[in-house]
């Protein structure tokens, strides 16, 4: 009986790993590292990161598609090869498109191989990018409570650089909305004092600021403001009878 029984044991374990190779067979491509990330210039453009796998299957492995949610991100593979031999090894390389991105920004790339089915790649490449906020904006949305008491909120602009950026012009794109610009510090610091008109009904606006940065993508930047629609109040549970 309890040689049967370590039999049974032995025979599950193995069951068990040979269920486990499978799986990691499954993924085709393994990867050194599934998640970069990459800190910036202020003023880059575009960064690229290179990711290495290695075909640790028995068998060769041909990468169908790779795609991004993002139009941002691009992808590349180093030599333009697609199947690759067990044991072989290969790099992609992702490229950013940085934009306005400002802080940390986080992007996925997807990667099929023919083995895959449409809805489940078996690869999915995290890249995160920290570019410098040298134009920041704390806090990025205020919010005030529809028929709350609409007091004045203050927005701090805080210049994160050793030279300074001035406000050119400002703007609101919602009038229910009042504001003031404050100087602090010029060119390091500021402030926007924020008040709603009238917090009777949800509102939804932005303040706009442009500034004099050398710098493309900190030249433009935003505050949002917003009257919360009130929650609709809990049901009252039936009486008991």
């Amino acid at each position: 009986m309890r040689t049967a029984f370590i039999r049974s044991l032995a025979l599950l374990f193995l069951m068990t790993l040979a269920a486990g190779s499978s799986l990691y067979g499954a993924n085709g491509l393994s990867f050194a590292e599934n998640r970069i990330e990459v800190t910036v210039a202020p003023e880059a453009k575009t960064v690229t990161v290179p990711y290495v796998f290695t075909n640790n299957t028995n068998r060769p492995i041909t990468i169908k598609r790779y795609d991004s949610a993002c139009s941002c991100l691009s992808a590349k593979i180093k030599g333009g090869k697609l199947s690759y031999q067990p044991g072989e090894q290969g790099e992609i390389r992702v490229v950013f498109e940085l934009g306005t991105f400002s802080g940390l920004v986080e992007k996925t790339v997807l990667i099929w191989t023919t083995e895959d089915e449409d809805k489940e790649p078996s690869s999915i490449l995290s890249v995160v990018i920290n570019i410098p906020v040298l134009f920041e904006v704390n806090p990025k949305t205020s919010f005030w409570e529809q028929h709350g008491e609409g007091q004045a909120q203050v927005i701090e602009l805080k210049i994160n650089s050793p030279e300074p950026i001035h406000i050119l012009e400002h703007g609101a794109t919602n009038k229910n909305f009042d504001y003031q610009l404050k100087t602090i510090k010029k060119g390091f610091e500021y402030q926007l004092i924020v008040k709603p008109k009238d917090s009777s009904t949800p509102a939804f606006g932005m303040i706009k600021l442009t500034t004099d940065s050398s710098i493309p993508r900190y030249r433009r930047q935003m505050a949002f403001v917003c009257v919360r629609r009130q929650a609709a109040p809990a049901p009252t549970p039936p009486a008991t009878p």
